[in-house]
C-alpha cells in the first residue's frame, strides 16, 4: 500500500540503502506511493541512482506517471544512471527501466507526448533484444525505457 511504501522508503533513506532496483509490482500503489518514490529519489542524493522501477499492476494514473518521469528528469545528471560494462570497465548511461504497464493510465500516448514536450527523452523498448535493463538501441541515452506502457488495466 502507499503507507507501507512511505515507511519502506523512509527506512531505506535513513540507513542509506543502495536501491538499484525497486520491484513494487502488484501492491495497490497509487498517487501517494508515486509521490513517496519521487520524494525518495529527490532526497536520497548520497545513494546511487535507481536503475529499475517495476511498478506494473498497480493503480498509478496519468498524472502520477508523468510526475515520476518529471522527478527523474529534474535529477539530471544523476539520471539516467550509469552502469559499468564488465568486459571493458567503462561506465555508460542506461535508461531507467520503468515498468508502468497494467496501471490506471487512461491515455498513455498523451502522457508520453507531455513528457517529451517537457524535454524528457523516452524509449518504448519494444524490442527486448535491442533494449533491456542494461542497454538501449538508441545512439543517445534516453532518460527512461517505458516497456509495454500502452498496455494498461481496465478499471
Amino acid at each position: 500500500s502507499n503507507e507501507m511504501l512511505w515507511m519502506l522508503l523512509e527506512t531505506f533513506a535513513q540507513f542509506e540503502v543502495q536501491t538499484a532496483s525497486l520491484k513494487l509490482f502488484a501492491n495497490r500503489i497509487s498517487q501517494g506511493g508515486v509521490l513517496a518514490i519521487c520524494e525518495f529519489i529527490r532526497m536520497n542524493k548520497r545513494a546511487d541512482a535507481i536503475q529499475e522501477l517495476h511498478l506494473s499492476h498497480n493503480e498509478i494514473d496519468d498524472e502520477s506517471a508523468l510526475e515520476l518521469m518529471r522527478t527523474l528528469h529534474a535529477e539530471r545528471p544523476r539520471y539516467p544512471p550509469h552502469r559499468v560494462i564488465e568486459e571493458s570497465g567503462d561506465s555508460v548511461g542506461v535508461p531507467v527501466w520503468l515498468r508502468l504497464n497494467h496501471n490506471w493510465v487512461r491515455d498513455p500516448d498523451a502522457v508520453r507526448r507531455s513528457a517529451e514536450h517537457a524535454g524528457i527523452s523516452l524509449c518504448p523498448a519494444r524490442d527486448r533484444n535491442a533494449c533491456c535493463t542494461t542497454r538501449c538501441c538508441r545512439q543517445e541515452c534516453p532518460l527512461v525505457h517505458l516497456h509495454s506502457f500502452n498496455t494498461q488495466a481496465c478499471r
